[in-house]
């Protein structure tokens, strides 16, 4: 998440599934453009951690971001290695003034 705050996304290969589909995938496969790689970038800028879970022998990882959303991390352990599997981001509740 680090290289993807700075704007790069080599050496993430490495931790991304060959299941993973979606940006993620494409990270991976080294097709993501430099606007996909610029969007992950937003998602992740003020991430803070909420919360964590086990489910079905992945980890899953709940985060939000600066703009609320909310970003779910699945991560399971290939091999020697865990990669992620599958992430997702749905986007935040409006805050409402009283």
């Amino acid at each position: 998440m680090i290289q993807i705050l700075k704007g790069e996304a080599t050496g993430l290969e490495d931790f991304i599934s060959p299941k993973c589909r979606g940006i993620l995938g494409g990270v991976r496969d080294g097709k993501a453009a430099p606007k996909q790689i610029e969007e992950l970038q937003k998602t992740f800028t003020g991430i803070r951690g909420v919360g964590s879970r086990n489910d079905n022998g992945a980890k899953v990882l709940t985060l939000r971001n600066a703009d609320n959303a909310t970003i779910t991390i699945k991560v399971k352990k290939e091999g020697e290695d865990f990669k992620v599997i599958e992430m997702t981001v749905k986007a935040g509740a409006v805050k409402k003034g009283r």
